[in-house]
């Protein structure tokens, strides 16, 4: 019997991987369900006449380190097109808002406010259609500062509402870098900065020690790691 490995694929994000747990003092490892593809959902659209499926967020995981215990949480994928095996743990960091420059920051502080309205929507609950078009537009407003870019983007026509949402938010000052730090983003170590995904928090950030989860316990990685992802098999 073939062992497999799952692939996760994620779009507009930066997902933190975890190689060293030496490689600075605040690392945070996560590692993905291993249970796929039945606890993950798939959505389907079509681009320039193409059909795309990818697993869309939130997606469960664990967190270590930083004052995180096999912490159970729900992330945020930030980048699509980003390798990520489930069930192996990534080193990376967890970084608030300031910890980003430039372009980068006006992508998070948008793909935050998505992840806000992902939460509000339902999360795991909301319609697939609604969790669909929601990661495909965090993936695509993080596709810019992606290491693994996608070029063109398999634009999903459903998600275009919601990114001139989140850019007029964000614009205007009605979301805040108050209300993006709620979403902590998790970030790859340097060693996978270009190769695995970026996540995002799912929910509101307490102190690690302090975090009061419901369900399955919902952390949103606001990842620049971002939310859209894809996950393929492959054979070793």
């Amino acid at each position: 019997m073939p062992t497999l490995k799952y692939v996760t694929r994620i779009t507009g994000g930066l997902v933190c991987l975890a190689l060293s747990a030496l490689a600075y003092a605040d690392s945070v490892t996560i590692t993905l369900d291993s249970n796929y593809p039945s606890d993950y959902t798939q959505y389907s659209w079509i681009s320039n006449g193409k059909t795309y499926t990818e697993p869309v967020s939130p997606y469960m995981a664990v967190l270590n380190g930083d004052g995180y215990f096999n912490q159970s949480v729900l992330v945020i994928c930030y980048d699509m097109s980003a390798d990520t095996y489930v069930g192996k743990a990534y080193t990376g960091s967890m970084e608030p808002i300031s910890y980003f420059t430039g372009v980068e920051k006006t992508e998070i502080m948008e793909a935050t406010y998505l992840v806000n309205e992902l939460n509000v929507d339902g999360g795991l609950n909301a319609p697939l259609a609604v969790r669909g078009a929601l990661s495909l537009a965090i993936w695509e407003i993080m596709n810019p500062s992606s290491t693994t870019k996608s070029t063109p983007f398999p634009t999903d026509p459903a998600a275009l509402p919601y990114e001139a949402e989140a850019a007029a938010a964000v614009a205007s000052g009605a979301w805040t870098i108050a209300d993006a730090n709620q979403y902590q983003t998790w970030v790859p170590g340097p060693d996978d900065i270009g190769s695995i995904q970026r996540f995002g928090e799912y929910t509101p950030t307490p102190e690690p020690t302090t975090f009061v989860l419901t369900g399955l316990g919902l952390l949103g990685i606001g990842v620049v790691i971002g939310r859209s992802k894809t996950l393929s098999q492959k054979n070793s």
